[in-house]
């Protein structure tokens, strides 16, 4: 989880123990990112929402958008550290963020 004394440092967000984080990173390997709905009928963080699910995974990954990781069942730290490294990059907050216009179907498909 890193010991920086950032908040975007990927350290826990306030109204986060690391206990609660690194149940959330199990929850993430086991249902997937994204599956908010699944992971919070399972009881296991009990009064977080779905934003604060979304944020603190936001942190956990480094990275702001979460769509190409969505149902994805990750080594989150292996991820943060990919993120970590990339170079060349936009950062928001220290979170690589996309930038420039969004891609077309025909930019995907490339």
């Amino acid at each position: 989880l890193g010991d920086a004394a950032s908040l975007w440092n990927f350290t826990t967000a306030p109204g986060w123990t690391t206990s609660e984080t690194l149940i959330l990173q199990h929850a993430l390997q086991h249902f997937g990112v994204g599956r908010w709905v699944q992971i919070l009928d399972s009881d296991v963080l009990p009064g977080k929402t779905i934003q604060q699910l979304n944020g603190q995974t936001q942190r956990l990954l480094g990275k702001q958008s979460l769509a190409a990781y969505t149902g994805l069942k990750l080594d989150i730290d292996k991820i943060r550290g990919d993120n970590q490294a990339m170079k060349d990059v936009e950062r928001k907050n220290g979170l690589v963020i996309n930038s420039g216009p969004n891609p077309t179907a025909e930019m995907r498909k490339k």
